[in-house]
């Protein structure tokens, strides 16, 4: 379910049959090897990107943020039976940078330079409803779907705060996710999907 090809996710999953994609604008950040619990983890990525440039080299851009570790302090909620002295720990702590910023600055500016008729956004982060919210005053005219991740158990939905600003929503399921994978084996080339994944 990991090797998602996303441009085929938009195209025959979550846009009308109508809609023309334009272009799929992946924003991520690398993973940090030495900070992750399975050191495959920064390849597995690696060979993930590669597969997605190979299949789809015209209609994705990939734009990478970074990710931040910093090793707070941090106060215990609940004192842990075996260390009760224990008041507060030092914890890993991991942000993922750019991504947001990246992604509003692009909605924004497409707008402005009428780069689109709609936009489809799949992310669930409130941060992003300042932009839409901009785009949405200034350019009424243009379409706003809003796609969320999958749904969880705890009965995930999608953010009033973007909801607000959007025509159409969207969430997906593994149905989705399954209709959407790449090909195990690239075509013309020598990558193939992980067998971790």
């Amino acid at each position: 379910m990991k090797w998602l090809d996303i441009v085929k996710l938009f195209s025959e999953c979550i846009l009308d049959k109508n809609a023309e994609l334009a272009q799929v604008r992946y924003y991520t950040a690398p993973v940090l090897g030495r900070m992750s619990d399975d050191p495959m983890s920064t390849q597995r990525q690696r060979i993930y990107l590669q597969a997605l440039r190979k299949i789809h080299p015209h209609n994705l851009e990939i734009i990478q943020g970074k990710i931040l570790a910093t090793t707070p302090y941090q106060r215990l909620v609940k004192p842990i039976s075996e260390a009760p002295e224990l008041k507060i720990v030092q914890v890993y702590d991991f942000n993922e940078k750019k991504t947001d910023v990246n992604l509003a600055s692009d909605l924004i500016t497409g707008a402005w330079t009428a780069a689109y008729e709609q936009a489809v956004i799949c992310s669930n982060d409130s941060d992003l409803e300042g932009a839409l919210a901009v785009v949405k005053k200034h350019h009424p005219q243009l379409r706003i779907g809003i796609v969320a991740p999958i749904q969880s158990e705890d009965h995930r939905h999608i953010s009033g705060d973007l909801t607000k600003y959007s025509d159409w929503r969207k969430i997906l399921n593994l149905s989705h996710i399954a209709a959407a994978q790449l090909p195990l084996r690239i075509p013309n080339s020598k990558i193939q999907k992980p067998d971790s994944w």
